[in-house]
């Protein structure tokens, strides 16, 4: 049971949201959680629903999909799901499902605010990483968005250059 313990506290302190807690620290985070085995095909939460868990995949493949039912992305071992909106309080922006079967943790919102409430310095460990998380994904949107007006660019360029190439054409075709 120990050396289970220590197992889930090394990993828990390899999720960007909890990096830098100390062991003690992410026992009492451990604590605040419940365990949940889910089946294979189960739904975790829905596109729209409210943000009232956040998981910690321990074992198993969840699949991440749009509200039109595309696989955006498929989450393994050790990943937290739903972190954002547990702290946000947006709703579920995917729906998340079991590729298989899956062992969890779960983190109720009411239970990470109590914990947050008499752990000040959990609080400001998760709130720095929490900064980090989204300023990263902030970075590569705008990556993203470079790239995508690039493309955009490079489009209108050759479209340019043809429409110029067509004319070029046209007009050494027509009779003077």
């Amino acid at each position: 049971m120990e050396r289970d313990l220590s197992q889930f506290v090394a990993a828990v302190r390899r999720i960007p949201l909890f990096q830098g807690l100390r062991p003690d620290q992410a026992v009492t985070l451990l604590k605040a959680c419940d365990r949940r085995a889910v089946k294979a095909h189960s739904v975790l939460c829905k596109f729209g629903d409210p943000s009232h868990d956040m998981f910690i995949l321990l074992s198993g493949q969840l699949s991440v999909r749009t509200k039109d039912d595309v696989q955006v992305a498929l989450i393994d071992p050790i990943a937290p799901v739903g972190e954002m909106g547990i702290f946000t309080g947006e709703p579920r922006s995917a729906t998340v499902l079991a590729k298989e079967a899956c062992n969890l943790f779960v983190l109720g919102r009411a239970h990470i605010e109590a914990l947050l409430r008499r752990n000040p310095d959990i609080e400001l460990a998760i709130a720095r990483n929490l900064i980090r998380t989204l300023a990263q994904r902030i970075r590569d949107a705008n990556k993203e968005i470079a790239y995508l007006n690039g493309l955009f660019s490079d489009q209108e360029e050759g479209e340019t250059t043809f429409k110029k190439k067509l004319e070029k054409e046209e007009a050494e075709q027509t009779p003077s």
